[in-house]
């Protein structure tokens, strides 16, 4: 087994039946909660006080295991074919999104223990620690959405906020010039109009400051009924977008019976060990030899020439029958028919019929 590609597979999000990376994923998903629960509770001054302490050493014990998976998912990124060349990969996968983010949940911690920061940094740089809420962002189908519906409306989005840029600008200048006379104070310049164009235009209203003066009542009216649209606009971006990728999302196909049996095949012809260990269940004795997985070693070692070759494939419900022929230890392919039986995309059952006298 390939240590490096098994502890990259174990630290991605867990596929089916892979319990050590369902198990691994569980529990970062709970240290992050509970690390971003301990930011909010250490702010309220009796529970600092009291279980000072224990958010002390809370905080050490997640930073250590947060310092540990980016280290090995930097170790082990080379698995992936995207960051396949060695340092330039390595490169490339820290300067990725969730690298980033995995830097950022830790970087506070270090920042704080080796430079002497200045007391009022050092709130700030705690704060960072709230990044550690976006790692779960690799595990939360939710948060995934929302990061590939931003990213796919991003061009949408761009539009609308430059729109509202110029919209702001022309409604701060405009009640500048109306309200100034009389209100030389609320509306001193532009820059102090557009904060009251910003609060109009999002519809939370600023009751220390409101035109006056007849047109520029007027003015506000439209402004307000224009904010109401101008804000509607983002969200019904969104909003079709959410649907768009749920839409495919339940669309997508799910892996059948015939795909799984066709990446077992294609896994035995690659002599690709763990990968026939994956899709086979624990107690599954291959062919007609004995012990288990265990004997694959044999059948898939270096010098063996076992392969499977597949001229035709039926399926009826999770019984899957190909039709094709297999290399034996002797190097000879024959004949021969296949029979697996899939519960739960695994290989429950895997039998080979082929003539013994013709090998």
């Amino acid at each position: 087994m390939n240590i490096q590609h098994r502890t990259y597979e174990i630290m991605e999000r867990a596929e089916h039946g892979d319990r050590a990376s369902r198990a691994f994923d569980t529990f970062i998903v709970t240290l992050i909660g509970l690390n971003v629960l301990m930011v909010i509770v250490e702010t309220v001054d009796v529970v600092a006080n009291t279980f000072g302490n224990f958010l002390g050493a809370f905080e050490t014990f997640s930073v250590i295991v947060f310092t540990a998976e980016y280290v090995l998912r930097l170790w082990s990124c080379t698995s992936d074919p995207e960051y396949a060349r060695g340092v330039a990969g390595r490169i490339r996968f820290g300067v990725s999104g969730f690298a980033l983010v995995d830097l950022l949940a830790i970087a506070p911690f270090y920042l704080d223990l080796f430079l002497d920061l200045d007391p009022t940094l050092v709130g700030a740089v705690r704060l960072l620690r709230l990044f550690r809420l976006f790692k779960m962002g690799r595990y939360i189908r939710s948060i995934r959405l929302l990061g590939s519906v931003v990213r796919e409306k991003r061009q949408e989005m761009v539009l609308v906020a430059t729109v509202l840029i110029i919209v702001l600008i022309m409604i701060s200048s405009l009640m500048y010039y109306v309200e100034h006379e009389a209100q030389p104070e609320a509306f001193s310049s532009i820059p102090s109009a557009m904060w009251w164009g910003m609060v109009t235009l999002t519809t939370i209203g600023y009751g220390d400051v409101f035109p006056i003066t007849p047109l520029g009542k007027f003015f506000g009216i439209l402004i307000a009924m224009l904010g109401i649209g101008m804000f509607a606009l983002p969200a019904g971006i969104l909003s079709s977008g959410f649907i768009e990728a749920i839409a495919r999302e339940s669309d997508s196909p799910v892996e059948t019976n015939e795909e799984t049996v066709a990446r077992f095949v294609e896994a035995i012809n690659c002599h690709d060990l763990y990968q026939v260990k994956r899709l086979i269940t624990d107690n599954h004795a291959p062919v007609d030899s004995k012990g288990g997985i265990a004997s694959w070693e044999v059948l898939l070692g270096a010098r063996s020439q076992f392969a499977v070759r597949t001229r035709a494939m039926a399926v009826k419900e999770d019984i899957v029958l190909l039709v094709g022929s297999i290399t034996t230890f002797e190097g000879k392919m024959v004949p021969a028919a296949i029979e697996a039986r899939i519960e739960n995309w695994q290989i429950a059952e895997w039998r080979v019929y082929y003539d013994n006298a013709s090998s």
